[in-house]
């Protein structure tokens, strides 16, 4: 029977945050491998292939969402990933040659032994983990202190999972939407019923906060947003975003500054 780990020896074992794991497991992109009857989750060495998959492609600038069409299309072949993994590391060997020298000795030893290293695989997820981080990598702890950390975990802990799903396909179909409609004129009808959609989105956003108890939260994001921590996430909204529902709003007003 295969090891078994609970989350937070997944996350020291790969270097990888529990939070991370958490979101990874939400959207579907690594589902643990079993939960017990309590519902804790359950990682096996197994799941550190995937994982590596996924923080190793969102290292070479793929989004999550990019990520998971990839690991779900019917013709992926994890050997062939690996290598084309592989030859874009060797591109950044300068900065990355410890992670380009685990992946090629990892691969060589499946060739010779038809056995995964799990060891070697776990300490390959860890090296890109800190060379993410070294790169200016948005992570939980960078944008967050401890305490609104420790905030984020309990509010984890309150909102189901599918209240959560709800949320996260509603901005990112609402995202994609604002994105592809950019060049319309604000004053459009189609412009002013995605103000209307964005303006719905937040106010569910901030009901699920703050009935809650934790409006604190949605302004440290808010503020975070205003520092722009996370532009250059093509999951959060972008600064063109906001400018392009300012736009609309503007015209809805009549200003036409």
């Amino acid at each position: 029977m295969a090891r078994q780990y609970r989350v937070g020896a997944f996350a020291a074992r790969s270097g990888v945050s529990v939070r991370t794991l958490h979101h990874y497991d939400r959207i579907g992109l690594l589902r643990p491998a079993a939960r017990t009857a309590s519902g804790h989750r359950r990682y096996t060495d197994a799941d550190l292939l995937t994982l590596q998959q996924i923080r190793t492609l969102r290292y070479l600038g793929f989004s999550l969402r990019q990520i998971a069409a990839l690991l779900h299309r019917e013709d992926f072949h994890l050997r062939a990933s690996m290598r084309v993994q592989h030859a874009l590391l060797r591109q950044r060997l300068a900065e990355l040659e410890r992670v380009a020298q685990a992946l090629e000795a990892l691969l060589a030893e499946h060739e010779a032994t038809g056995r995964w290293a799990w060891d070697r695989l776990a300490g390959l997820v860890a090296a890109v983990e800190t060379q993410l981080t070294a790169r200016g990598a948005p992570t939980m702890e960078q944008h967050y202190t401890p305490e609104q950390l420790a905030r984020w975990r309990a509010l984890d802990q309150q909102v189901p999972a599918e209240e959560r799903a709800a949320i996260e396909r509603e901005w990112a179909e609402l995202l994609a939407a604002v994105r592809a409609s950019q060049h319309l004129d604000p004053a459009s009808p189609e412009a002013q019923a995605l103000v209307d959609r964005w303006d719905r989105a937040m106010a569910t956003l901030r009901d699920s906060y703050e009935r809650r108890g934790f409006g604190d939260l949605l302004a440290a994001v808010g503020e975070r947003y205003r520092q722009g921590a996370f532009e250059g996430s093509p999951e959060a909204p972008q600064a063109a975003d906001f400018a392009f529902i300012e736009r609309a709003r503007r015209a809805r007003r009549g200003d036409t500054r």
